[in-house]
């Protein structure tokens, strides 16, 4: 009895620092990375969807046969997806789902300012997932499956609340797990950063990339592949790398360059990863459409 409590007791802190976190970085106007910038928007969407111009929402929308009745987003954040969703009419209606109630908050905020509706919200930890089975056409996880600790239980939980054909999109990171990383993993990219001149350069060498002030950074991140090919069948697959680019944008400052001079030396970084990808090196993140297995 003692060591559940004590589980237990663990577990509302551990989700308390976390909500406590993403709230306060909502607040603060959200989290800034590597794939805020526009060039590097343009290498993403090409090796995505075969078009620099073209964004993984549209690629997915064509090949859609015909708009959406129902789907949900797990781990919405302030509501970027779903607002999405709905200006692209892949789905009349999206559920957002996620831990932090300020980032609820918002999301309901920004889709009322835009006047979108078929949007509603809701407040629920992803390792506790509850959907009603059969009730959705299709799920999306955006960078926030490799925040979630019981891969397993969420994905059989999200395989049995899609309809029969119902599709999972996942845009997700599935590089090392927090716990993983060492030195001879970013040698590449520090080697690459090295590289780069000095006046952008925050720091001496690349610390390691993981976020330690939330306790859901990456906790699974190496698993997502294995704990998805369980439950669905991978249809297509598109890497589009971040094994350097996510590494080192935390630690570059543009302050003193141009944005000429920005964008080239983001395109020296985005050369370097698609040498290293097409090599056969390892992408940090990829872009995935499922179908359960049982479909």
């Amino acid at each position: 009895m003692l060591k559940h409590a004590l589980l237990a007791t663990s577990r509302r802190l551990r989700l308390g620092a976390i909500e406590r976190y993403w709230s306060a970085a909502f607040a603060a106007g959200g989290v800034g990375t590597w794939l805020r910038e526009p060039v590097v928007r343009r290498y993403v969407n090409e090796a995505v969807t075969g078009s620099s111009e073209c964004w993984p929402m549209e690629w997915l929308r064509d090949l859609m046969p015909a708009t959406l009745e129902r789907v949900v987003s797990l781990g919405c954040g302030d509501g970027a997806l779903e607002r999405d969703i709905r200006r692209k009419a892949i789905s009349r209606f999206v559920l957002g789902i996620d831990l932090s109630a300020e980032a609820l908050v918002l999301a309901r905020d920004n889709a009322r300012a835009e006047g979108l509706d078929g949007i509603e919200y809701e407040r629920q930890d992803l390792n506790d997932l509850v959907l009603a089975a059969g009730a959705f056409d299709a799920a999306f996880f955006h960078q926030a499956l490799h925040h979630v600790e019981n891969l397993a239980g969420c994905l059989a939980m999200v395989a049995a609340s899609l309809k029969p054909q119902g599709i999972l999109y996942l845009d997700e990171y599935i590089g090392p797990s927090r716990s993983e990383w060492r030195r001879r993993l970013i040698a590449e990219a520090d080697a690459i950063y090295q590289g780069l001149p000095s006046c952008v350069r925050r720091r001496r060498r690349l610390a390691m990339p993981v976020d330690w002030r939330d306790p859901s950074e990456a906790t699974r991140s190496s698993h997502i592949l294995t704990a998805l090919e369980a439950r669905f069948s991978i249809a297509m697959r598109r890497d589009y790398g971040g094994t350097f680019l996510s590494v080192t944008y935390p630690h570059l400052d543009f302050s003193r360059v141009s944005p000429t001079e920005r964008d080239e030396l983001l395109a020296k970084i985005i050369d370097a990863e698609r040498a290293h990808l097409e090599a056969g090196g390892q992408s940090y993140y990829a872009v995935l459409v499922a179908r359960p297995k049982d479909c």
